[in-house]
């Protein structure tokens, strides 16, 4: 198996667990408006955001460690899997004491027991992902797809009762995500028999030094990402209102297709980028895979953008959801470079350079907040969406000339160039909302998908060649 086609085989395989499972609970969008008031669907997210920024400090991002540590063939996985078990244990321990804290961020809407199902929802969540990355670390990807099946069929499964049959509102949101995560470890550790790799014996100094060199940049790295994705939702809940930031959250759920495409590869990616190529031999990987990931992701930018406007009318429950169908077309178009910045960021992961990470992250966050702060008095909550656009175009152009520094990335300019100006014009019209909007829409679609076939069908190409 060569290694694109190799490539290919981890992605569909990741696919089947992860976007089969995640495409359902996107399709219960609708469910949840129709058991969910605006508000409560506002105050979900801003729950879930809190602790979302939370997992990677409890955490300190070992998960991450593990996955890159555990692939090394030279590493004791007693060791790497010992580490990332006791790192979580006293990094939740350290949180703690930051309770009020916590309580405080949610805003006047705030309830101790929210506060409370925030830390366990930050425990469970961090352990799931330390076990699911051990897993897949270890070859056993198919069990890593399956496993993602299995979290969802729990999540739908309580959310029927806890919201439509129980009624418990938020709390009925929050609990089913717990109990899927908790259900993940459980059943990783008895089919993987995780526990066996958990020795007080196997923390080996040296390799725990190593092994937080490299997660410990990657926390505020995370913390970044949350600005990008929550901060959003904070600013417009203090500065438009709940209702608003209900239907910014109801619009991302289109943008996340893409992230979730992006994700299942990135995740395939990442195993196969740690091989025994040449440097040349790399730059020719590198290249000719991110020019294929680059117009896959903005012809499935430009469909999304396409059918925005009918899937959130398929999506929202109630009527007072259609008109998030207005921040789709600048968030989906952020989304796509988010996308594009993971790719250059897998530089920095290969070569664990991860205080890069950090420092390009720092940069776009930053430019976030401010542009937040500017933007989302005079254009509303598409102001935040512009400003999320923004930074990320920033961040991945940064990343993309200084990683050059570990590995070059030979972008094919003059396509990428003329496929962002007709991105740019799609999404105007689309904000426009004119009488030809669906045959406005459908050419761009074509012209975009047209552009992006050559490198496309390149892609299949190497799959299918039988060669080494």
């Amino acid at each position: 198996m060569n290694q694109y086609k190799k490539l290919m085989s981890n992605t569909m395989i990741f696919a089947i667990g992860t976007f089969s499972s995640k495409l359902l609970v996107f399709f219960m969008t609708r469910f949840y408006t129709a058991y969910l008031a605006s508000a409560d669907y506002g105050m979900i997210d801003v729950i879930t955001s809190i602790a979302n920024v939370m997992i990677p400090i409890a955490s300190l991002c070992i998960p991450q460690a593990v996955i890159r540590y555990g692939l090394e063939k030279t590493e004791n996985k007693h060791e790497v899997f010992s580490i990332g078990v006791f790192t979580i244990l006293i990094g939740f321990a350290i949180t703690l004491p930051f309770f009020p804290l916590v309580d405080f961020t949610q805003g006047a809407h705030s309830l101790p027991v929210y506060t409370l199902i925030i830390y366990i929802y930050v425990l469970t969540a961090s352990l799931q992902s330390l076990c699911s990355n051990f897993i897949r670390a270890r070859g056993y990807v198919k069990l890593y797809a399956i496993d993602g099946i299995f979290r969802t069929a729990i999540i739908i499964l309580l959310n029927i009762l806890f919201l439509a049959k129980l009624r418990w509102g938020i709390l009925g949101y929050i609990v089913a995500i717990i109990a899927s995560d908790l259900s993940s470890t459980i059943c990783l550790s008895i089919i993987g028999r995780l526990p066996r790799f958990v020795h007080l014996h196997a923390l080996n100094r040296n390799t725990w030094k190593r092994m937080l060199e490299y997660a410990i940049p990657l926390i505020p790295t995370q913390i970044c990402v949350w600005v990008f994705s929550a901060s959003d939702r904070i600013f417009i809940q203090h500065m438009v209102g709940l209702e608003a930031n209900g239907l910014y959250a109801l619009a991302n759920k289109l943008p996340t297709i893409l992230v979730l495409v992006s994700g299942i590869f990135i995740d395939a990616w990442q195993i196969s980028t740690i091989n025994d190529n040449s440097h040349k031999e790399q730059v020719e990987f590198f290249s000719k895979v991110g020019n294929v990931y680059q117009s896959l992701v903005f012809v499935m930018a430009s469909g999304v953008i396409l059918v925005s406007k009918p899937a959130i009318y398929v999506l929202a429950g109630q009527s007072s959801y259609f008109e998030a169908w207005k921040y789709v077309p600048l968030l989906i178009f952020g989304s796509a470079f988010a996308c594009l910045s993971n790719f250059q960021n897998s530089i920095y992961t290969l070569h664990k350079k991860t205080s890069y990470s950090f420092l390009t992250a720092v940069i776009g966050a930053t430019l976030n907040l401010i542009l937040n702060y500017l933007m989302i008095p005079g254009m509303g909550a598409n102001g935040a969406a512009l400003a999320t656009l923004i930074s990320y175009i920033v961040m991945f152009l940064i990343r993309a000339v200084h990683s050059r520094k570990y590995l070059i990335v030979r972008w094919n300019i003059a396509r990428f160039a003329t496929t962002f100006v007709l991105l740019c014009i799609q999404s105007a019209l689309m904000l426009r909302n004119g009488p030809y909007w669906l045959t406005q829409q459908i050419a761009f679609f074509l012209l975009i998908s047209l552009l992006g076939s050559r490198e496309i069908l390149m892609g299949v190409k190497k799959v299918l060649h039988r060669g080494a």
